[in-house]
Formats: C-alpha cells, structure tokens, sequence
C-alpha cells in the first residue's frame, strides 16, 4: 500500500518547501491530495518530490463559494447555482490539465453534492453527466462523501445523504457512462451520524455497489478540542499520533476496521490538521509519519 496525503492541512506557514521535502523522505507516501479553492488551484508545492501524483479536492473552494452563494453546487435545484458550480468544475478541469502538461500523474478530481440542505440527486446525476462527458485525461472523476443533514443536529457540510449518492453513481454506470466512484472520508461520515460504526458501513456498501475508489482517513471529536468544536470538520490525528487530542474517535482499531472493509481500492490515504505555528518542520513530518504507519500497519495481507 502506498498513501496518498493530504499534506496541505498539516504544512507550516510560507514557505513550505522544507516540509514537502521531509515529506518526500517518507516511504509510504506516493502523492498528494491538492486543494482547489475558490479562485483555482494553487500549483505544485514547492519541495515536492515532481514523480508524486495527486488528487485534487474541490472541498474548499465549494465551501467559500457556499458562503458567499448558498444555492452554489453540483446538486443545486437552482439553475443560477447549478450553473455556477458547472463553471467552477470547468475550472477544476482547466487546472488538472495544467497539472498533467507539467508532467504530473492527477489520479482523481473529488466532486461534491453541495448545496447545504437544498441538495438534489436529480441534479446532482445531470451535473455529473455533463462534467463525464469532458476530457480530463486519466483522471479520475470522484464523488466524496460529505456529512448530510440531520434530525436534531446542525450539519457540518449538509449536503446528499450517502445512499443517494451511490445510487445516483449506480445509474450513471447503468447507463454506460465514463467511470465515477466514491472516496469515503473518515471524520465526515462519522460526524453524519456521531457513530465511529458508520465510515465502515459506509465503505462497506459502497464496495458492494462496486462504486468505492477510496478510503480517506481524518479524524473527529463529540468533545470540544483544540481544532474547535464538537464534531468539527477539522482533519484530527488518529489518537495514537503524538498531540493528538485524546477524545479523537479515529484510532488504530478503527483504521484497521476500515481496511478490511475496503478491501484494495485504488486510492487510501489520510488528511490530518496540525497548528499553523509552535510545531517544526521535522516534528510536522514525523506526525505524518505517524498516520502511514498507522495505515500502513493494518494494510490487507
């Protein structure tokens, strides 16, 4: 098993080539998960080893576009919005392409089913057909799963509930379209219903669907913590990692519960925050360091 990382979350402030390059001396690690944000991607990091791949993750420009539009997203009932996140995909695209004429392998685009609350699985199934029909190269198109709304509880994200979201990828392959799959992340399926059970479930089903591409490990807390609030979506260490909180529900057995659920899929890999400031470049690297080995250590043999 090789870890794709969402080193982004953990990096100190600029510059941040001599973390990527401590980064680059771990093993485990095969590539990065990029951030796409609301004016674009911000590039190759600097310090990166150039023969990684990558994932690009649309999360934080749908989340800043959501703030400023909250009928913003692929699975909008709202023509204006929905067109607006049509735009923003075309963007995504545009800055995959870029990263592939530069000679970088983009092993997937993860796709959203935004809006909060008002998310549509009609819509949601025609903005994905339209975005399949474009040339992304060999990239991958991705939906990953984000907490959906809840009786008695504020969401995080809000957006399609996971069994809508494998049913929309089932019809689309039933009707022969280019190929689309699911990354499961850890802490936003857990935060949809407060029980750490639901990411195996999640995965599970999703594997049996034949739609799951991935398995992303970040963690959460019921407590309130240094990363913020209750159930905040805030990529928390697995409780075994050095400074981890130790309410964080992510922990070794829980990772192993997951593999075994997955089984191989083409993508697992992790995304864990650390203090912008106080921790040095080595004590950042060895945290991550930490993470694969906690992967690593439960991979199917």
């Amino acid at each position: 098993m090789s870890l794709i990382v969402g080193a982004y979350a953990a990096q100190p402030g600029e510059p941040a080539d001599e973390f990527y390059q401590g980064l680059g001396t771990v093993p485990a690690v095969r590539g990065l998960e990029l951030p796409y944000g609301p004016l674009g991607g911000a590039g190759w990091p600097a310090g990166a080893p150039r023969d990684w791949s990558a994932v690009v993750t649309s999360i934080p420009g749908t989340m800043q576009r959501l703030q400023d539009d909250p009928t913003f997203g692929l699975a909008s009932p709202d023509a204006e919005g929905r067109r607006e996140a049509l735009g923003f995909a075309a963007g995504i695209r545009e800055f995959v392409l870029e990263l592939q004429g530069e000679g970088h392998v983009v092993e997937g685009v993860e796709l959203h089913s935004a809006p909060a609350a008002r998310a549509s699985a009609r819509w949601f199934r025609e903005s994905l057909k339209e975005v399949l029909d474009w040339d992304w190269g060999p990239a991958r198109v991705l939906v990953e799963h984000c907490d959906a709304p809840r009786p008695g509880s504020r969401p995080e994200k809000g957006f399609l509930p996971f069994v809508e979201e494998v049913d929309v990828l089932r019809s689309l392959q039933d009707q022969g379209s280019a190929p689309v799959d699911m990354v499961v992340n850890w802490a936003r399926s857990v935060i949809e219903s407060r029980n750490p059970g639901t990411a195996a479930e999640h995965i599970a089903h999703a594997r049996e669907a034949g739609v799951l591409a991935g398995v992303i490990f970040s963690g959460c807390s019921p407590e309130e913590t240094g990363f913020g609030y209750p159930w905040i979506d805030a990529h928390l260490p697995a409780a075994e990692v050095e400074g981890a909180p130790g309410s964080s529900l992510l922990t070794s057995d829980e990772i192993r519960r997951c593999l075994v659920a997955a089984g191989e899929p083409p993508i697992t890999g992790f995304k864990i925050g650390l203090p912008r400031e106080g921790l040095s470049v080595l004590q950042r690297v060895e945290r991550l360091r930490q993470m694969c080995a906690l992967v690593e250590g439960h991979r199917p043999r």
